[in-house]
């Protein structure tokens, strides 16, 4: 038995782990043996790679019971429900068990998910990344949905927000609940935490020592326990960045010639900046810095929220008018773009045109 495998490719600790399996301690070692280059064959047949096969039958050695044409059928009825060959390589490589669960019990998921809203495309897209909402069982996913039931969210909303990340699906309820009771214990109310969920779905599922690693990052840099939550209430997006992404992102500032103090205001100011792009704040510092008034982001950090090719075309109609560029002329670049049609007779899509941004 051990040369068949050695020949395949198993090393010593895979043949151990499959040797000693009860789902194939049964056979004889001339019938296993049989099993095991049958199933190799097979997957070999179905595009799979020999390390890939190892990997998956090593992982679950109970593979080798099922005959090809068992495994045919289970790879019938997932093309059945629009996945493709490529996709199924790739969940079965994720979660083998998909070729061991039986049509019926696939098919309870797939009929639950199509009572819970979801569109055959919704199943398909959150499957193909999370394959364990397969073998969740119906309890299992509709315990996970009254959680957030019991927190106020409206079917609707549970639906948007697994659409963007299914794997809320494949977390304990408690877990869920430990990530919750977080956010309570660090001063967020209830109506604040539920936003942000729904805003950023991600944080309900992340790691407790990531979420901390975020705020430990931000307290290093000089914000206050506040000033933490009020910038992550508007922009959770900020506990998704790795440490280094928002030391980066501060660091800019530092590098622009601004204080950490003043660092601290434009961000408490705009928390989005956060998620924002350094080329994107380059681009919008260096219009400004042309005429003198990169420091005026001071006066108002929202200013970098408006694009880059509005800033161009204002600015540069700004010049046409002869206006001396001032602080007037700043709140003038940043004004409303009713307040700016009122003002000077143009509106934004039209001075966009007169005035094209390139790069």
């Amino acid at each position: 038995m051990s040369e068949v495998l050695n020949n395949l490719g198993y090393d010593l600790k895979a043949q151990e782990r499959i040797l000693n399996s009860h789902a194939v301690n049964r056979y004889s070692l001339h019938t296993l043996e049989k099993l095991v280059v049958n199933t190799f064959n097979y997957f070999k047949g179905c595009g799979y790679s020999g390390d890939e096969i190892i990997s998956m039958t090593t992982f679950l050695p109970s593979l080798f019971n099922y005959t090809n044409e068992t495994l045919d059928e289970r790879f019938k009825l997932f093309k059945k429900l629009g996945f493709s060959s490529n996709e199924l390589l790739k969940m079965t490589l994720i979660l083998p068990q998909l070729l061991t669960i039986s049509d019926d019990y696939i098919l309870e998921k797939y009929k639950l998910f199509e009572g819970f809203g979801y569109s055959s495309k919704n199943i398909h897209d959150m499957t193909v990344l999370v394959p364990s909402i397969f073998s969740n069982s119906k309890d299992s996913l509709i315990n996970k949905r009254k959680f957030f039931i019991d927190l106020g969210f409206k079917d609707s909303e549970i639906n948007k927000m697994t659409k963007k990340i299914p794997s809320i699906y494949s977390h304990s309820v408690s877990a869920l609940l430990e990530n919750y009771n977080y956010f309570l214990s660090k001063g967020y109310d209830k109506d604040r935490i539920f936003k942000m969920i729904l805003s950023k779905p991600d944080i309900i599922v992340m790691n407790i020592s990531t979420l901390d690693s975020k705020r430990g990052c931000l307290i290093n840099l000089g914000y206050s326990e506040d000033e933490i939550n009020h910038i992550t209430s508007i922009n959770p997006a900020i506990y998704t960045l790795n440490v280094q992404n928002i030391m980066n992102k501060f660091n800019y500032f530092l590098n622009r010639g601004y204080s950490k103090d003043e660092a601290i205001f434009i961000t408490v100011k705009l928390p989005v900046v956060y998620s924002y792009s350094i080329d994107s704040l380059n681009e919008k510092f260096s219009i400004l810095s042309g005429v003198g008034l990169d420091k005026e982001v001071l006066n108002r950090p929202s200013y970098l929220m408006q694009s880059v090719e509005l800033t161009f075309a204002r600015m540069n109609f700004l010049k046409d008018k002869k206006v001396v560029f001032d602080h007037k002329a700043f709140n003038s670049l940043v004004m409303s773009s009713t307040d700016f049609k009122k003002k000077f007779g143009i509106d934004n899509e039209e001075v966009r045109e007169r005035y094209p941004y390139k790069k």
